[in-house]
């Protein structure tokens, strides 16, 4: 596990254990009287789906435990979603604070007096010291909001610099430049890699890679935080669950009580506890809808085209994207991407089998990622592979499971099995996702990003095997669009695009279709076969007696 230092709760909230050794007197039991026999998770819950805004401000105002457990983000956060929709319309510093302001807005639009939105305000602003509540429910919650994953980072290569130091013999007190310890992305400039370079070594290997150079000459490197604010201040952007303005987006993403981080010793823990996960602005429509994104939307000329044919500027677009084939119809494709550090997605995969690029526009992304058939740990997959199980918020993730993962996928040289790619992407710099790859990405700082999904011919038959056998788990298409048609609408669009291309493609698609089908072996075999690691039976039993089926 990689220590990471906590600073203390703005309201004195401290781990259950704690009270094992301390000699504060528990409130939980006189704070809740008949209602301790609920775990704090079940009265989290109950305040967040059940209660209205002013009857949590009562009920924590009845002792320092409701108070504590009032006081939670995510319960103000699932109760303004509840009663207030998604959209946010200003940002009041907190969720608290938002949630109060756009109750006080409502009432005073149709009351005749002030005297409810006073005592609300007035209990919204209250502070308490919650002298002896210990609680790891509101604990954790604080834990994964102050989550820096900078510093977080910076420690783990910290400790695994002194790793390699040890398993070499280094013997010094300075430790050794080894950044490449944290970061084994393969880089290639850009400037000097054509696109069929790229197809040759990055994408028919399916290889991960930062492309380097590659935005110099794009219009739109100056979008940073500042610029998505101002330029569309009134715009409504999606941002996960909630529809926001780019100004209010930038308030939120900046305030102590939103996305904010918090340092020890900046005062901000007497005030407020952050947005345990910070929304990410994830937006598919600016791109179509203002002038300013059509203007200075670029795409990397390595993804652009495909080895094929004549290449003809004006059918750039098609050969970049296949989908595009489908016209309005196709899935999002294209996203404006921004948020605060910690913000960011946890572990998954690209819909419908699609390769993609992330371009950095400002600020640093860390990602990690592993091949296909490697579920992260952490991560858990249905049989059909249509649900994915992870924790709620990537700091979560990476407090519970990142040394496991380093653990196990990490650098041979320490046990690992060498799966692991993670490493850092730049302003200026271009991350290449191939299909099928886990990948998890979190902001180190305030970040800026394009990301574009799109099907060229290197991934088009892992998308039909994809398209034809499980039609069910094809996402993004407009509504009314048919799942068990899309198969044969997109075949048919190929081969009046381009005959022989969708024949070679059909004929991968059959290839794999036999590999899938062919005889496997006996349990044995596939046994040795699908494990990471060359191993056999022999001298642990003899295998003829064994039977044909494994104990």
């Amino acid at each position: 596990m990689v220590a990471w230092a906590v600073g203390a709760h703005p309201l004195g909230v401290h781990p259950l254990g704690n009270a094992l050794l301390g000699d504060t007197i528990n409130a939980r039991p006189s704070g809740l009287g008949n209602m301790r026999i609920l775990s704090d998770a079940l009265l989290l819950h109950f305040m967040a789906e059940y209660l209205d805004g002013p009857s949590v401000v009562a009920l924590g105002a009845s002792s320092r435990m409701l108070y504590a457990l009032a006081s939670v983000p995510h319960v103000w956060r699932d109760l303004y979603a509840r009663e207030f929709g998604e959209e946010v319309e200003t940002w009041a510093g907190s969720w608290r604070g938002t949630y109060v302001a756009a109750a006080l807005a409502q009432r005073s639009s149709h009351a005749t007096d002030n005297t409810y939105s006073q005592r609300v305000h007035a209990a919204s602003q209250m502070r308490v010291r919650a002298r002896g509540v210990f609680s790891d429910d509101i604990y954790h919650a604080f834990l994964t909001a102050e989550f820096n994953p900078r510093a977080f980072l910076e420690r783990a290569a910290h400790i695994e610099t002194r790793r390699w130091q040890r398993v070499h013999k280094v013997a010094t007190d300075t430790p050794p430049d080894r950044s490449d310890l944290l970061d084994n992305f393969t880089r290639v400039d850009a400037r000097s890699t054509n696109a069929n370079e790229f197809v040759e070594h990055y994408a028919k290997t399916s290889t991960p890679c930062i492309l380097v150079r590659a935005t110099d000459d794009w219009p739109c490197i100056v979008w940073t935080l500042d610029y998505v604010g101002q330029t569309w201040a009134t715009r409504k952007f999606q941002a996960e669950a909630i529809h926001i303005s780019g100004a209010a987006y930038v308030d939120y993403a900046r305030s102590p009580g939103g996305g904010g981080i918090l340092q020890a010793g900046n005062g901000a823990h007497l005030a407020v506890v952050p947005d345990t996960s910070p929304f990410y602005l994830f937006d598919a429509r600016v791109a179509s809808d203002t002038p300013e994104a059509k203007a200075g939307w670029r795409v990397p000329h390595q993804v652009a085209h495909y080895p094929h044919g004549a290449q003809d500027d004006n059918d750039a677009r098609t050969r970049a994207d296949l989908f595009s084939l489908f016209g309005d119809a196709r899935p999002d494709f294209r996203w404006l991407i921004a948020g605060p550090a910690r913000s960011g997605s946890g572990w998954h995969k690209d819909p419908n089998m699609t390769s993609a690029w992330n371009a950095v526009m400002q600020g640093e992304k860390y990602w990690m990622m592993l091949p296909p058939t490697t579920t992260p740990p952490g991560v858990y997959v249905s049989a059909d592979q249509s649900e994915v199980t992870a924790p709620a918020s990537i700091s979560e993730w990476m407090l519970d499971f990142y040394a496991e993962t380093k653990r196990l996928h990490g650098r041979r040289e320490f046990g690992g099995d060498g799966q692991l790619i993670e490493g850092v992407c730049r302003a200026g710099e271009v991350m290449y996702v191939p299909s099928g790859w886990w990948h998890l990405v979190v902001n180190l700082d305030e970040s800026v990003a394009l990301t574009q999904n799109f099907v060229s011919v290197v991934e088009l038959p892992a998308v039909l095997d994809f398209m034809k056998h499980t039609p069910d788990q094809i996402s993004g298409f407009l509504k009314g669009s048919a799942k068990a048609s899309l198969f044969d609408t997109f075949c048919a669009k190929l081969r009046a695009y381009d005959s022989a291309l969708a024949d070679a493609a059909l004929a991968r698609l059959a290839e794999r279709e036999e590999r899938r089908a062919a005889p496997k072996g006996d349990w044995r075999e596939r046994l040795c076969v699908d494990s990471p690691s060359s191993w056999t039976l022999a001298g642990v039993a003899n295998t003829e007696d064994l039977g044909e089926i494994p104990w």
